[in-house]
This record gives C-alpha cells, structure tokens and sequence, in this order.
C-alpha cells in the first residue's frame, strides 16, 4: 500500500512567498489603520512647518483719527503763551509697517506714517514719519536658542511620528503574517488529515473483506470504523479552522481571501523563508524613544532658558516732517534727511521668583529622564529578544530535519504492519498506532515549518525591516 506525503526539502530562498507578498500590498493599499498610522507623521511635519512659519514677514495696516483738547506743554508754549495752554486738534493717522522675525532671535520693522493735524483757525499741517527698528533677544531667547530648542524638538518628534507609525504598521503586519501562516498550517492540516482519512478507508475496505472471508474478527472491523470516524473529523476540524484562518486574511487586506492564495507548507512550491539579517538598533520603537528622548532634551533646554530674564536691545532710527505740502512733507521725513533720531534701548524683565518656570523644569526633567530610561532598558531587551528568537529559529531547523528523518521511519513503520496485518502477525491496535505515528510526525513537521516561518518574520520585525521584507521579497 502507498501512503502520500509529499517530502519537502528543508531548504530556504530569499524571498517570500509570492501568495503572503501579495497580501501585504493589499494589506498596506487597503487597511483604514496603515492610512491612519502615516497620517500622524504628516501632522508632526505641519507642526514644524507652522511653528517656522512663526518667523515669517508680516505687514501691517493701521489708521486712526483723533479729536484731543486736552491740556499740552511745549517750547512754543512756554515761549510764547507763558505756560500749559489748551489747543483742540484733530488728528487723522495711516501707518504701512513691514516686520520680520529672524530665528536667531532678532525683530526687523520698516514702517512709515503719513498724518494730517487739524488745529482750529489754522492752516493744515501734513506730516511724514519713516523708522526703522531692530530689536534683538540677549536673555531668555539668547539669540534665538529657545527658537532653536523648539524647532529641534519638533524636528525630533517628527521622528518619533514617523518611527511610531512605522512601528504600528509593522505590528498589523506581523498579525497577517501570523494569520497568513495559521491559514498556511490548517491548510496544511487538512490534506494531511484527508490523506489519513484515505488510507483509513482503504483499510476499513481491507479489513470488511477479510471479515467477510472469515479471516478476521467483527471487532477488527469495528475499530477500523471508529478510525475512520476519528479521521473524518480531524478533516471537518482542520477544514473549520482553515476558514476562519481564511476569514481573518479577508478582514486585515478588506477583501475576501480564497484558499487559492494560501501556501499550504507541504507543497511541492513552498520553500522556507531564508533569516533575515540586520540591526536591533533599526528596531523602530527603539528608533522612535531616541527620537522621544532627544525632543524631550532639547524640552529640558528650553525649560532651562525660561528661568532667564527677557532681555532685549532696541536700536533704531526715524526721521520725520511736517509741512503744508504734502510732498514736501514726504521728501522731507524720508531717511537721510536733517530731522532724524537715533534710539538705543535696553529693556529687562524677570518674574521673581519664577515658580511656573520651575514647574515647567521639573516637569521636563521627569520626561527626560523616564523616556532615557525606557530607552535604555529597551535597548537591551531587543539584544535578548534577537538572541532567543534566534535561538529558536536554529532549533527549530534542526527539528525540521529530526521530523522529516521520523516521517520516512514512520512510513516504513507503517507499510511494515500493514504487510504483517495482512499475514497475521500483527494485531489491528499495532497498525492503527502506526497509522497514528506516521500524522502526529507529519503535524509536527508542518507546525515547526509554521513556528519557523513565524519566528523568522519576528526577527524581520525586530530589525524594523518587516515591510521591506514582505513587499520588496516578492519583487
């Protein structure tokens, strides 16, 4: 009698399977939660390019009219009206100002005033004011550092986004590749229990005739009916779990799996996945707490810069007019011109005490020091992971070959009986027993080619590589 097994040669290729790439692009085309993931990294970016955007150029409009009788003291005043006098005037102003902030910490503003003064029972006086003003931080700002801390830890969580969302897409992917390899193993299951089930029937076939013949007892046949009995639900069991294996592929890639696409692992075109090499320190939620750790230092930084003192130099110059003609009043309040002013200033402040400020430190000093931690406790835990993952991988090879030696031991086992069944000189329960060798070995060898395969896809996705590993094999 020939018992069917097809012997798979334990011998590793490069690339995945054709089947398993396939769903991984379906997987990263169609999944909400991939969409969802990359969003977050896009948001991060706006961030920064917003908070830039806060140095930008701004130009200003401002108009206004006044309508004063309040009491004013001048050197005309003085002079001529012998002290404080009460003058009503109306006033009508129009500034055009352009400004623009520097990341180093400086503010440039251009402006220029055009004004029209009213005085009752004389004549209009036109007026023209041009300025010029720089204004640089030296304190809490000192030349632009906070600006600098600010964007680089924007910058930084960037990072974290990216190596974040990176790490939550692989994750889903390492759930297909579990799930792919679960429907990979059931399908697997199920021709090996079908194929069972054949040689118990071709046995039940055996047994009936020779009962009927007088050469063997009823209960030889009974056995071999319960047998195929027990086959014949391993086949529905196997069956059942192959389809819900198939059902939860159709929900990861949104569309409905056949069991076409499936590999089973005893295929005569399956080869193993070959181990993937790489570095733990790509790991990505390892990549994504430096990133954490480096925005949440530059944090530390700028905390520290708030317990300074805002400290400002001003410095300027304007040069103004006034004259009944309107362009004599503009060509005379122009730069360059007699009527100017030069301004130095230096401006200080500093909250006593800064007590929010030192909240804030302290706060930031918690994160910095929490998120270094989870860093380094997690960098030697991807260094033990490699190790046991690798580990098993490697016993699980050689187990592969010890399954494959007892696969052909247990079918020579079991041809034996059969022949001394049919001589009679072995019992129905010895050849059932090797029956039942011979699909426990080949279980077990489809279930190491699964933990195999599984364990390999881990290493992929302890190196951060798993998307490359799945979409870029199969091309």
């Amino acid at each position: 009698m020939k018992y069917l097994l097809l012997s798979v040669v334990c011998v590793y290729s490069f690339s995945s399977q054709a089947s398993l790439h396939k769903l991984a692009v379906d997987f990263l085309g169609n999944n909400a939660d991939v969409k969802v993931a990359e969003s977050q990294v896009d948001l991060a970016k706006l961030d920064v390019a917003a908070f830039e955007l806060t140095r930008n150029t701004t130009l200003g409009w401002n108009s206004s009219y006044t309508d004063a009788s309040l009491e004013s003291f001048s050197a005309f005043a003085a002079r001529f009206a012998g002290g404080a006098f009460r003058q009503p005037f109306q006033t009508t102003e129009h500034t055009l100002s352009l400004s623009k902030g520097f990341e180093w910490g400086g503010d440039l503003t251009f402006d220029n005033t055009y004004s029209e003064i009213t005085v009752p029972g004389a004549q209009k006086i036109l007026g023209f004011s041009q300025g010029l003003t720089y204004i640089q931080n030296i304190g809490n700002d000192f030349f632009g550092k906070n600006f600098k801390n600010r964007k680089e830890e924007l910058q930084n969580t960037v990072g974290f986004a990216s190596a974040n969302s990176e790490n939550s897409i692989q994750q889903s992917l390492i759930q297909l590749v579990q799930n792919y390899y679960n429907a990979s193993l059931n399908k697997s299951l199920v021709k090996l229990q079908s194929e069972a089930k054949q040689r118990a029937e071709q046995r039940l076939r055996l047994i009936k005739r020779r009962v009927k013949d007088g050469l063997r007892q009823k209960v030889d046949r009974i056995q071999a009916e319960i047998s195929l009995y027990q086959a014949d639900e391993a086949v529905k069991s196997a069956k059942q779990n192959f389809t819900s294996a198939l059902e939860s592929l159709s929900t990861s890639v949104h569309r409905e799996v056949t069991e076409n696409e499936v590999l089973g692992l005893i295929d005569s075109s399956f080869k193993g996945t070959i181990q993937p090499s790489g570095q733990v320190e790509n790991n990505q939620t390892l990549k994504a707490l430096k990133s954490q750790v480096k925005a949440s230092q530059s944090g530390l930084e700028r905390a520290d810069m708030s317990l300074l003192p805002a400290i400002t130099l001003e410095a300027g110059v304007r040069n103004n007019n006034f004259d009944p003609a309107t362009s004599e009043a503009i060509s005379g309040g122009l730069f360059g011109q007699v009527n100017d002013e030069v301004r130095l200033a230096l401006n200080v402040s500093w909250a006593l005490g800064s007590q929010p400020e030192r909240v804030e430190k302290t706060r930031a000093l918690v994160n910095f020091n929490t998120n270094k931690l989870r860093k380094e406790k997690l960098q030697s835990d991807v260094v033990q992971s490699e190790k046991s993952i690798k580990d098993q991988i490697k016993l699980l090879t050689v187990n592969l070959d010890s399954a494959k030696s007892r696969i052909k031991l247990a079918k020579r086992a079991l041809a034996e009986y059969n022949r001394l069944y049919g001589r009679g000189r072995a019992d129905l329960d010895q050849l059932i027993q090797a029956e039942e060798t011979l699909i426990n070995t080949e279980i077990n060898y489809v279930q190491y080619h699964s933990q195999r395969e599984r364990l390999v896809h881990s290493l992929a996705f302890l190196y951060g590589s798993l998307r490359k590993f799945l979409v870029g094999a199969g091309e």
